[in-house]
């Protein structure tokens, strides 16, 4: 068996930078994880839209590609594999360029999370190397999980402003994250419409209730598929549409009305009722948290009983309305306790941009102890089980 990279790159014309990455991939996991049964892509870069731009100093590359690797047994050296992915791709592509392969065995192809993108992957993923697994995924998924998506990916544009800053990476974030909408929409709907160009021409076509008819919204979707089309976009268009677009998705999407102004208690319980129920996979890997990292008993009881993606969803919302409003002085004090809430750690006490950067900071950390095998700079996930 070969790599099928060629065969990606001619079906949607892609620069030949990227299959040579591609093929190196399945090369290097080969030979540090052992008995590979089957690696298989995730949209965009099995869509076809993956973004990448030639320049005066050639090519570009700007999106991350995601997939799975299955084995038949455990991985042989799953850490040198990692390290050898980041060594390929750390000098590569733009600030949004990464390869990011979970490592799965074989086994669990059958019980693989019912979430839009393992659906999507299902659908229109793209068998990279060895057995064609697709058709083993599942066809069904929770919208619940879609929310839970959109909570986590609130922190994108949050990380590229103030843990990697860089104008063209957050003009990526920026878009991609308003581009989650048209996702939002299509699972509410019960569809899964592979791909971020066509879930946008479909949201934009259709104008399905509530998001879809929404003007406010619509605006921020147009711009951001126009700045995939046009990689990284422009920043100074795509920003004043993200807060607007995202504080009228939160007000729609579960028809409960405005987003308060701080984020309360009564905001968490909100974006509680969008979450899935915890696997046993999360819940032991809670409970481990407490059992290695005890803090205080009553503190500890809250937060292994409060659903923590509510908390972080709360805490980024309350970010991005202090940053909406200019970012000046002292914010409020419900960010730093729903901060406080979701990492168990303190929040420095600064204020203005220095409070978003700290902020930024202890959110990542929070993230890492969630979601141990993340990267605790690199947060944002379409699957956080």
């Amino acid at each position: 068996m070969r790599s099928q990279a060629t065969e990606l790159g001619d079906r949607y014309g892609y620069p030949v930078e990227l299959t040579q990455i591609l093929d190196e991939v399945v090369r290097l996991a080969l030979s540090h994880l052992g008995d590979v049964g089957s690696i298989v892509l995730s949209p965009s870069a099995s869509t076809g839209d993956f973004l990448w731009k030639r320049g005066d100093s050639g090519i570009e590359l700007l999106s991350d590609v995601d997939g799975f690797v299955f084995m038949n047994r455990s991985p042989e050296d799953a850490a040198g594999f990692q390290a050898a992915i980041a060594a390929l791709t750390s000098d590569v592509g733009g600030p949004m360029f990464h390869v990011d392969l979970s490592l799965n065995s074989a086994q669990t192809i059958g019980r693989l999370p019912n979430t839009y993108q393992f659906v999507e992957t299902g659908l229109a993923g793209f068998v990279l190397y060895g057995e064609d697994v697709l058709s083993r995924f599942p066809r069904s998924f929770d919208p619940r999980a879609s929310r839970q998506a959109f909570l986590l990916n609130l922190f994108k544009p949050l990380r590229h402003a103030f843990l990697l800053p860089d104008s063209a990476g957050l003009a990526q974030a920026t878009a991609r994250l308003i581009l989650d909408i048209p996702t939002l929409a299509a699972s509410e709907f019960g569809r899964c419409i592979p791909g971020h160009r066509a879930r946008a021409q479909w949201f934009l076509d259709e104008r399905l209730p509530p998001l879809g008819e929404d003007p406010v919204i619509r605006a921020a979707v147009e711009t951001a598929a126009a700045a995939r089309e046009n990689p990284p976009g422009d920043l100074t268009t795509l920003e004043p549409l993200l807060y607007p677009a995202i504080f009228q998705t939160v007000r729609l999407l579960d028809g409960q009305g405005e987003v308060a102004l701080d984020p309360d208690p009564a905001l968490v319980e909100r974006l509680a009722s969008w979450l899935p129920p915890r696997s046993s996979r999360r819940f032991l890997g809670e409970f481990r948290t407490l059992l290695r990292r005890p803090d205080r008993p009553i503190s500890d009881l809250r937060w292994f009983r409060h659903r923590k993606e509510a908390s972080a969803g709360a805490a980024l919302l309350g970010l991005f309305r202090f940053l909406a409003a200019g970012a000046e002085g002292a914010p409020s004090e419900g960010i730093g306790a729903r901060l406080v809430e979701f990492s168990r750690r303190p929040v420095p006490d600064t204020k203005g941009l220095d409070f978003v950067r700290s902020a930024c900071e202890v959110y990542s950390a929070g993230v890492h102890e969630l979601y141990p095998s993340l990267d605790p700079a690199a947060v944002a996930t379409d699957d956080p089980d």
